[in-house]
């Protein structure tokens, strides 16, 4: 697991498998976690400069459940032995 980008106490971009992992935290009365996998268009949309992992926080949190079908349960952090 290879972390491609991150914002402190916010969210974490990962790179495992071959895939991109958007995990990052959802406040409310009670903050949780979420991790989702990104879909090869939002990956080239990172790569080529269009979008940003902050965009697409901000995007999956006004309707996660549009995202429930790529969530990942538990969610993915990266462990001290991980690439930062």
């Amino acid at each position: 697991m290879r972390v491609l980008d991150r914002q402190p106490y916010s969210y974490v971009l990962l790179a495992r498998d071959g895939e991109w992992i958007l995990t990052f935290l959802l406040g409310g009365p009670v903050e949780r976690d979420v991790s989702v996998r990104l879909t090869p268009a939002e990956v080239t949309a990172i790569e080529d400069g269009e979008s940003s992992a902050t965009d697409l926080v901000e995007t999956v949190r006004t309707d996660l459940s549009a995202y429930d079908d790529r969530r990942i349960r538990p969610t993915v952090w990266p462990g001290k032995t991980d690439d930062e």
